[in-house]
């Protein structure tokens, strides 16, 4: 009853201006839906369909939809690249296997001071990459076991050799270590990673220089000397021969 009172009012109205072709689809539309229960009885009076696109949020324009701003920016992400992946990769492996080199030697001569000293900063290289590693989506080396199990009994063969080789055995890791470690840093500079990547700039410059050096360490020769084998003294020929298998096994944890 409602609705039909509300269609003769309008009638009139839209009779007398003229417009009744325009608005009655529109009308009869109001008509039909206010016979649903519940409904309320439309007014009479035109819509503006600008404001009702508003209201539910459907018009371009909208007030109600709150302003897009870029006030917040998302947070940079680390840079990720396979450069840099293969770096964290080789460099957690290394310094996990050099912290199992100084558990080796402490298995066989006991707890020493100075040989905890050198693993515990070993450890907090390895704990910094292994921080830095998700971040750059670096995975762990495959051979890292093996590098580990390997360092591992080295240094406990360098806990029962004679001092003299025992030092030549940490100077050819250190040795190793330093070449990777420039090389690295050469990587990053030519490939304009240093700038993306300071955390790991900063973390083989730490493990570049680390000391490692002990008392009675022999100068590490190179390793085409070893082609004048006889020309080295035992040290010396130990000390090249350790770094040139060191570089030879990180390489491959690189790799793998």
């Amino acid at each position: 009853m409602i609705a039909c009172w509300c269609l003769a009012r309008l009638l009139p109205v839209v009779a007398h201006c003229g417009e009744r072709n325009v608005l009655l689809p529109l009308l009869q539309a109001r008509g039909a839906a206010s016979k649903a229960p519940g409904s309320l009885p439309d007014l009479p009076f035109s819509v503006n369909n600008s404001s009702r696109s508003n209201v539910h949020g459907d018009g371009g324009g909208s007030t109600n939809s709150p302003p897009q701003s870029a006030a917040h920016p998302s947070p940079a992400r680390p840079v990720t690249h396979k450069k840099l992946q293969q770096i964290l990769r080789t460099d957690l492996a290394v310094e996990e296997a050099t912290a199992a080199l100084y558990r080796g030697q402490q298995a066989v001569l006991g707890r020493r001071p100075d040989l905890a000293a050198f693993q515990q900063r070993e450890e907090q290289h390895a704990q910094g990459l292994r921080q830095l590693a998700p971040g750059h989506r670096a995975r762990p080396s495959l051979l890292a076991p093996a590098l580990r199990a390997g360092f591992w009994a080295l240094g406990a063969a360098a806990a029962v050799a004679p001092r003299q080789l025992s030092a030549a055995v940490t100077a050819g890791i250190h040795d190793a270590l330093t070449d990777v470690c420039n090389e690295q840093l050469r990587e990053m500079r030519e490939e304009g990673l240093s700038e993306g990547a300071p955390q790991v700039r900063q973390a083989v410059i730490a493990i570049r220089d680390e000391v490692r050096d002990v008392e009675g360490s022999p100068l590490v020769p190179d390793v085409l000397a070893l082609q004048r084998l006889k020309e080295l003294s035992p040290p010396e020929a130990l000390a090249a021969a350790v770094k040139l298998g060191a570089k030879t096994a990180i390489d491959l944890a690189g790799k793998f």
